[in-house]
């Protein structure tokens, strides 16, 4: 126990410095083996595990987060109780004090839906699968032909076929640099949506004002996370961050991307991300 005290007064004292939650007492004494304190791992490698866990954690489980902090780190509860639709939103709002959170949704608004319903079910159809192209050359050499070099790598090198493969290697070199290119640009313009959790439990909707390039909606290849951000990452909103209408506003300098995520989550977002794009174009129409 007195370790886990221990623990409890580092992580205290490096949050003011690295931003991460403060865990409860009873959480940490679930890190430490029960067993001779010969056998405990050392501070700095507790910690460590520590730290990782917090960040691979839902913030919304029960005695997870010391009390004390969740309450100095959750949102303001006349935010997410309803009363201002009816009362009105007040002009000028702000967090009065710094909020963690974890993501639950990302959106990226630059994108009409009917792209995103287009895109993914390319990628359903395996139309988008990436992987190692071949490329085959045209040859004049016949196979049937006893004079043939049994050595020879059937490219015909007086019939242009060094130049059909340099010609082919570049143009789909270009393909990928035009399609990296882009990709780059439309996340360079893009403005998301996220869907935030504070540790009480409480959410609300996030908007980027101006462009935070660590956020980007998380990119999958056969079940594999390859960018983006991830679902369960966490974000400490600082003190002072806008809210309009209910709706927190992203700024630069004003949100600190702590990291991790939720093991599953991702998966379970993707694997639901086609069926809800579909559901909100159906329900425009």
């Amino acid at each position: 126990m007195e370790t886990a005290r221990t623990l409890h007064r580092q992580l205290t004292t490096d949050s003011r410095t690295t931003s991460l939650p403060i865990p409860s007492l009873s959480w940490l004494t679930t890190l430490i083996p029960s067993t001779t304190s010969r056998n405990i791992p050392p501070l700095p490698s507790l910690l460590a595990t520590a730290r990782l866990r917090l960040l691979s954690s839902d913030l919304s489980t029960p005695g997870l987060l010391d009390p004390s902090y969740i309450s100095s780190h959750s949102f303001p509860a006349s935010l997410t109780s309803g009363q201002y639709p009816t009362t009105g939103y007040p002009k000028d709002q702000s967090l009065p004090q710094d909020v963690l959170v974890q993501v639950l949704d990302i959106v990226n608004l630059s994108r009409s839906k009917w792209e995103v319903v287009e895109e993914l079910e390319s990628i359903e159809r395996g139309e988008q699968t990436r992987g190692r192209e071949v490329i085959r050359l045209p040859s004049t050499s016949n196979s049937s032909d006893p004079n043939n070099d049994p050595n020879d790598d059937g490219v015909d090198m007086g019939d242009g076929g060094t130049q059909t493969q340099s010609t082919t290697t570049t143009t789909t070199t270009t393909a990928q640099q035009q399609q990296a290119a882009a990709q780059a640009k439309e996340r360079k313009n893009a403005t998301h949506k996220l869907t935030l959790q504070d540790p009480s439990g409480q959410r609300l909707f996030a908007l980027e004002l101006k462009r935070i390039e660590e956020i980007a909606v998380p990119q999958f290849v056969n079940g594999k996370m390859v960018g983006g951000t991830p679902i369960g990452c966490k974000l400490l909103l600082k003190k002072g961050t806008k809210v309009a209408r209910g709706v927190v506003l992203l700024e630069p300098g004003m949100v600190k991307v702590l990291g991790g995520r939720v093991e599953g989550w991702g998966r379970v977002w993707e694997r639901g991300r086609l069926e809800r794009v579909r559901g909100e174009v159906n329900g425009q129409r």
